[in-house]
């Protein structure tokens, strides 16, 4: 008799019961810059970077969950361990979906609404609207235990990255060209930092 299934949402759960679904799934939320500047290259490479760091962290037990920041912050996707439904919605994200400037800290806010996440990814290429803002809003889900992981392109400021992640090493800064493998492998180091 199998004791596993999954549910609507597409969690691994024991079958008859929802409480012990949060036991056996965590949660990560990837935060993916759709500014302006994220044009071309940028928003296709972090688009593939977060179906391919879906389907990393659906193999290690966690449910991956998309929302887009620039004036303000949105959920695209809740977190799902499902990979059609990932992919249905990756393919909506677009640059100015939200706004074009870099308010990373209403993408951190809304971060801080889940009940339970085990991390954030903050996938961006420039400088916050606010970094003040920034820094207070990652401090909230730095005290919840929250790991925040930073990969950041061309115009990233490297110290703002190290200071913003729960630590230096999960602070990343890259080439362009780079940003999809980054977010891929960044699954693994953030993964195995959270265990």
């Amino acid at each position: 008799m199998a004791l596993l299934r999954l549910n609507d949402q597409g969690r691994l759960c024991l079958k008859g019961g929802q409480a012990a679904e949060r036991l056996l799934i965590k949660d990560v939320l990837l935060l993916i810059d759709t500014s302006g500047s994220m044009t071309g290259e940028k928003i296709s490479q972090a688009k593939n970077g977060a179906i391919d760091f879906s389907r990393t962290a659906a193999s290690r037990g966690y449910a991956t969950g998309l929302a887009a920041f620039a004036d303000r912050a949105a959920m695209v996707c809740d977190p799902t361990v499902e990979r059609d439904v990932f992919e249905r919605k990756v393919a909506g994200i677009r640059v100015g979906i939200v706004g074009g400037t870099t308010d990373l800290a209403a993408g951190l806010d809304l971060a801080a609404k889940f009940q339970t996440l085990s991390a954030v990814v903050v996938v961006t290429d420039g400088q916050p609207n606010s970094e003040e803002a920034a820094f207070a809003a990652a401090a909230v889900l730095k005290q919840r235990g929250i790991e925040i992981l930073c990969i950041g392109t061309d115009d990233a400021d490297q110290e703002f990255l190290d200071q913003l992640a729960t630590r230096k090493d999960l602070a990343l800064h890259v080439a362009t060209n780079s940003l999809g493998t980054t977010m891929q492998n960044a699954a693994q180091l953030l993964l195995g930092a959270s265990q």
